[in-house]
């Protein structure tokens, strides 16, 4: 497409452009016959310019509304496709036109931001459109010349987003000759810089460093990188990483002394990052005159021993490169040797040959569903033609050549990664040791997108797992991925660099590091040690990830790292701490951040000290602490010397308290909180009897919801311990029930059926008008008036009235509510409310620091069930901080934490209720709690009190038998569970645990005494099967007494364990003393898992058998597994049972059911076993022989028992499911 400028004389196409333009609006002379024509005239040449009124009117709008569109809009019509010559006053009445039909609703569906004239970013879309590229800037600043903005909408729209190309984030590649207009522009550029957003003030940065203008800019780079905006100061550090440190270093020496002490501190960081060898000097000078104290914290944090050794490997780590690096700790790691790259050698005939068995069973299968396919619309086999000798030659020409595969998978090795396909003889083929790396290689990339990742993932099929099972063996991941570029596939390290969504990187425990070492070029970008190569930058997150496969992080990455460690997110802080741990000096580097000018930097520090247990660091902390004044900082740092041992008593001062609760309280309320009942916070009382002003209550509720921390601080804790007996429960739990109610408010019936009356006409209306339209869309939209009547009602009266989730932080105060009432109010909300995963985080933080047992097995429960992934992963990361800071593994601290409900070992509990009325809460033979008075009789309730002194005794009473059947009944189910899930996976207790925290314990070891255990020796062997008694004693089936003290470890039994005789003994011994097991041990029949099988990943042995949605749900959530996340057009395809314990998740997939469900019939498919992620997410697909034995038999088993529910097998269930 050709455009004039403003001055030039009226092109000749005026006619053209009219008929391009008449045909882009044809559809509106539905509403105004001949509108599209004048639209045309007035666009070409101006005339008929009342027609914008008229596209401005209601009508008009709505007919184009109704349009088949792109999102982004696009130039569909080809109103800039070439043979026609635009002038910019066309265009821009072109773009007045469109803005006047349609305005702008969604920015990032358009060039440009609202710095730029509307009509300006309607008409660059349409002419940016289809992914144009190399289009002239000249003829967008004649454009921008019409909106008198000088260079203002040229840069906004260069340095915006590009919306057609989500791999891009500026429109620098739309553009020919970017480099030399801007530089021949630089004034009239510096001048209008001010004026962009954020973003694009980034971008810019990004654009100078990767188009080597960083010198020609140096000026307002270094502006931008001492400026406000963090992303925009980022941006420009890592452009003047490429600057001439000469000319960069002068222009900084002469503007120090004329900056402010904030932008001073800012230019000391520059220096420490951008400057390399001549930082230290300049650093010194400056320090020699420098008095501001914000300053001098910062030069001494950069001239500190951490940090002068991190700017010098920072430039560049001597010797850093194949051969090797310098690690954190100073020492030199070497890489191995490389092998060489073997050529390729042809593919023996008797090696190819194994693989026909696999290709004569897939012809039968191919021919048998081709006759098949004639009765249907679309089908497998189409797609497939029967495998002989061509295909055979293409295998081995594939194989044995050296062209470029590319990112498109070779139709020669399509039917062996089909399922039908898969048969004897593949994998035999593919790990023949007489097929070299090449060919593996080559077959691996020729059966994938190019993607590396995807040889790790059953999406490769058989090519790719060979390879990955090469890999794993040995094979030298630098020969492997040099010959997988060779042959064309994608660069998996800048791939997943540059990936535009982030997923983990391979899952697999692999040397990576030493090909990384290859590639310091990348990580050295990813962490802003130099400048963008790509319109998009390099995702800090995904370089964490590689940096991880090196035995000990680069010393050259340690600034950045300790950047990240300090900085505001808590995924990247966390990691970032991970990888500096083994560095030198690196306490000392930490401590110098309690100096910093940033509040929640200096909170962080205290909390990373804290981490690392640096006590030696005390006196450093309270030195900070007597001078701070942040409450986010003071509440960190006094939690870091209670998590060091400190006494943290001394900073409680009641009096105070007051003093800053009325400076608190006279400002404005917190807008999180204008809906908190604060007139309904209870009274309390200091542990001495002494009555709180009630205004400090209403202070440490406004503190709380600042701070942000739902699980608390030892700041709030040291309050909370202060308070007398009770008052800190009854504190919590006003907080915790107004929280809960707040953000679960919903409309009421009354409301929801005047919402469903007032709506239901239109939207029926629109229901009918968009079948007619899209009669395939029937099935998602109700054209049965009372259908959509409740399909409103039920919307209206789910849709919360708003959220909590800002105050998250009051919850803090909720951290001493009773555990068991803590737990009893949290866990409705996650069963019936978990989707708000943000507020379910919140309560779970809240419950993970409440030192009450019951509290933490909710916790420990959401970290091994939870619907939401999120959430589960979340629980699991508190599980796992609770258990660090103790000392213990997760599965340790579980055992240690089960709710006693008060009972004695004996299951008995006494009970004072005044002088000579003794009474006792007792297990009966049904585990239930019952009451019992002095004579040992049963009795329904606990007696009134006779004077006033036996009040407190008989409420005191009351409270703990509720507390107490609220316990065990959770403590029941839960255990239940948790001791089948161990059955299931083989774990194994040191005896001297299992006997203190499992057989002695008044509730689990109930459950004990039901279950068959076996006794395992100082070698790993099982030696004997055992049965507690509950005295003291143990028994085998045959009624022996069995001695615990010739066993080291204990587990639970399972058949699949036990000889046939042994069995059959134990399932008599249960019967015959009426023993009636929490779970099957013995009983149930399960399939046989052969050793065959190991190798597979699918079990398919229900595959096609048919069962009712409703069925499938109902007794897959019996057998304790959820439902499996949505997918596109929101149907689900599975479910699903973690076993976070073991990383391991069951899934159970079938052929889908829609959101919200309907009882449709459906079919079973597979059974397969993924990798869970840390994060919740599924990873690979595991072999069958990676699954715990037993695991594996009881998923099977619930295979069968899903399918029995069924009406079995059909052999047409292709045609009646979708």
């Amino acid at each position: 497409m050709d455009i004039r400028g403003i001055g030039d004389p009226a092109p000749r196409n005026g006619a053209k452009i009219a008929r391009r333009v008449a045909k882009h609006f044809d559809r509106l002379g539905k509403a105004a016959p001949g509108i599209e024509r004048q639209i045309g005239a007035y666009v070409a040449s101006g005339d008929a310019s009342s027609v914008l009124s008229t596209l401005a009117t209601g009508k008009v709008q709505a007919i184009w509304a109704r349009r088949m569109r792109s999102f982004p809009p696009r130039d569909e019509s080809g109103l800039f496709a070439p043979g026609v010559e635009w002038d910019a006053a066309q265009m821009r009445r072109l773009g007045e036109a469109l803005s006047a039909l349609e305005a702008i609703q969604h920015d990032s569906w358009y060039f440009g931001s609202k710095k730029s004239p509307e009509w300006l970013r309607q008409v660059t879309t349409q002419w940016l459109g289809h992914g144009r590229k190399d289009q002239s800037l000249d003829q967008l600043a004649a454009l921008a010349a019409l909106a008198d903005l000088g260079l203002l909408p040229v840069l906004d729209i260069l340095f915006g987003n590009d919306v057609g190309n989500y791999r891009a984030e500026n429109c620098v590649e739309r553009f020919a000759g970017v480099m030399p207009w801007l530089g021949a522009r630089h004034d009239a550029v510096v001048a209008a810089l001010p004026a962009l957003g954020a973003d694009q003030r980034a971008e810019f940065a990004a654009a100078m460093g990767r188009l080597k203008l960083a010198d020609a800019f140096l000026e307002p780079l270094a502006e931008l990188a001492t400026g406000s905006s963090k992303k925009a100061r980022e941006s420009a550090r890592q452009a003047l990483t490429g600057a001439d440190a000469d000319l960069l270093r002068a222009h900084l020496a002469a503007r120090y002394p004329q900056a402010t002490p904030a932008v001073r501190a800012e230019m000391v960081e520059l220096v420490a990052t951008s400057l390399g060898d001549l930082a230290a000097g300049l650093l010194a000078e400056w320090k020699a005159d420098e008095t501001a104290p914000r300053v001098l914290a910062a030069i001494e944090r950069a001239t500190g021993s951490f940090a002068s050794t991190t700017t010098e490997a920072g430039a560049a780590g001597p010797g850093d490169g194949p051969e090797g690096y310098t690690a954190v700790d100073g020492s030199w790691v070497a890489t191995p040797p490389r092998p060489m790259i073997a050529e390729v050698t042809p593919i023996p005939d008797e090696v190819l040959a194994l693989l026909r068995p696999a290709a004569a069973t897939f012809n039968v299968k191919l021919a048998a569903a081709q006759a098949e396919a004639s009765r249907e619309r679309w089908h497998w086999s189409r797609q497939f033609s029967k495998v002989g000798q061509a295909q055979f030659d293409m295998i081995r020409k594939l194989g044995e050549s050296a062209y470029q595969i590319g990112n498109q998978q070779n139709t020669s090795l399509g039917w062996i990664r089909s399922h039908e396909g898969r048969g004897t003889g593949v994998d035999a083929f593919f790990d023949d040791p007489r097929l070299t790396l090449w060919h593996s290689v080559r077959f691996a990339l020729a059966s994938t997108n190019g993607y590396f990742a995807t040889v790790f993932s059953d999406w490769a099929g058989p090519p790719g797992n060979a390879l990955a099972r090469r890999i794993a063996a040995g094979a030298d991941i630098r020969v492997v991925l040099d010959l997988w570029t060779r042959f064309g596939g994608r660069d998996p390290i800048a791939e997943h660099l540059g990936a535009t969504w982030y997923q983990p990187f391979l899952e697999q425990d692999l040397p990576f590091w030493v090909a990384l070492c290859d590639r310091f070029d990348l990580l050295d970008e990813a962490f802003g040690l130099k400048p963008r190569s790509e319109t998009r930058a390099f995702a800090v997150r995904a370089a964490l990830d590689l940096l991880a496969f090196f035995p000990t992080a680069p010393r050259r990455y340690q600034q950045p790292l300790m950047l990240l460690a300090s900085g505001s997110s808590a995924t990247l802080r966390a990691r970032a701490r991970q990888l500096l741990r083994a560095a030198p000096g690196i306490d000392d580097a930490i401590a110098r951040l309690l100096d910093d000018g940033r509040q929640d930097v200096r909170a962080g520090a205290a909390e990373w000290l804290a981490q690392r247990e640096a006590r030696d660091k005390i006196a450093t902390l309270r030195r900070v602490l007597k001078k701070e004044r942040s409450e986010l900082a003071r509440a960190a740092m006094i939690t870091a010397l209670e998590r060091l041992g400190d006494d943290v008593g001394d900073f409680f001062d009641s009096a105070a308290m007051i003093k800053e609760a009325d400076a608190a309280l006279a400002k404005a309320t917190d807008k999180a909180l204008t809906w908190f009942p604060f007139a309904q916070l209870p009274a309390l009382h200091w542990r001495n009897g002494e009555t709180i002003d009630p205004r400090i209550p209403q202070w440490w509720v406004t503190l709380a919801a600042k701070l942000k921390q739902p699980g608390g601080n030892a700041l709030i804790d040291l309050w909370l311990d202060r308070l007398s007996p009770g008052d800190a429960h009854r504190l919590g739990w006003a907080v915790l029930t107004s929280w809960i109610e707040q953000d679960i408010r919903t409309c009421t019936e009354e409301e929801a059926n005047q919402y469903a009356a007032a709506n239901v006409a239109a939207t029926l209306r629109q229901n009918i008008d968009t079948v007619k339209r899209y009669p395939q869309a029937a099935d998602y939209y109700a054209t049965d008036r009372d259908t959509v009547f409740a399909q409103l009602r039920r919307v209206k009266l789910g849709t919360y009235l708003g959220s909590a989730v800002d105050s998250k932080g009051i919850l803090a105060l909720a951290t001493r509510v009773d555990g068991a009432d803590a737990a009893q109010k949290v866990r409705p909300f996650l069963k019936e409310h978990g989707a708000r995963t943000s507020q379910a985080k919140a309560l779970l933080e809240m419950l993970a620091s409440n030192p009450a047992s019951a509290a933490l097995q909710l916790v420990l429960a959401a970290a091994n069930r939870s619907k939401q992934r999120s959430v589960q992963a979340h629980a699991g990361t508190l599980v796992e901080s609770v258990a660090d800071r103790r000392g213990w593994s997760a599965e340790e601290l579980a055992d240690r934490t089960v709710p006693t409900a008060g009972l004695d070992t004996d299951g008995a509990i006494d009970l004072d209720c005044g002088r000579d009325r003794t009474y006792a809460l007792r297990l009966d033979s049904a585990d239930g709690l019952v009451l019992v008075n002095a004579d040992g009789k049963e009795v329904k309730a606990l007696p009134a009190p006779r004077i006033d002194e036996e009040k407190p005794l008989i409420e005191a009473a009351k409270k703990l038998v509720s507390t107490a059947r609220k316990e065990s009944k959770q403590v029941f189910a839960s255990q239940t569970e948790r001791l089948r899930e161990a059955m299931y996976l083989g774990r194994r207790w040191r005896l001297e645990d299992w006997e203190s925290f499992l057989a002695a314990h008044p509730l689990v070891g109930r459950l004990a005494r039901r279950l068959i255990w076996l006794g395992v020796d100082g070698n790993g062997r099982v030696a004997g099967a055992f049965r507690p008694l509950g005295d003291g004693s143990y028994t085998n089936a045959a009624d022996e007494d069995v001695a615990l003290a010739d066993f080291a470890e204990v587990q639970l039994a399972h058949r699949s364990l036990l000889e046939d005789g042994a069995i059959g003994a134990w399932q008599r011994h249960l019967a015959d003393y009426e023993v009636a097991p929490p779970f099957d041990q013995v009983g149930r029949a399960l399939p046989e898992v052969t050793e065959a099988m190991g190798g597979r990943q699918e079990i398919r042995d229900r595959e096609g058998w048919m069962i009712e949605t409703f069925k499938l749900r109902g007794i897959a959530t019996k057998l304790g597994y959820v439902r499996g996340a949505a997918g596109d057009g929101g149907w689900f395809t599975s479910y699903e049972r973690p076993y976070r314990s073991a990383a391991i998740v069951a899934e159970i997939e079938f052929s889908g059911s829609p959101l919200p469900e309907e009882n449709t019939l459906a079919a079973l498919h597979t059974l397969s076993f993924r990798v869970l992620r840390d994060n919740g997410y599924h990873g690979r697909q595991l072999t069958l022989k990676e699954v715990p034995p037993v695991l594996l038999a009881e998923t099977w088993q619930d295979l069968y028992d899903i399918a029995a529910k069924g009406s079995g097998f059909d052999p047409d269930w292709q045609k009646k499911v979708h």
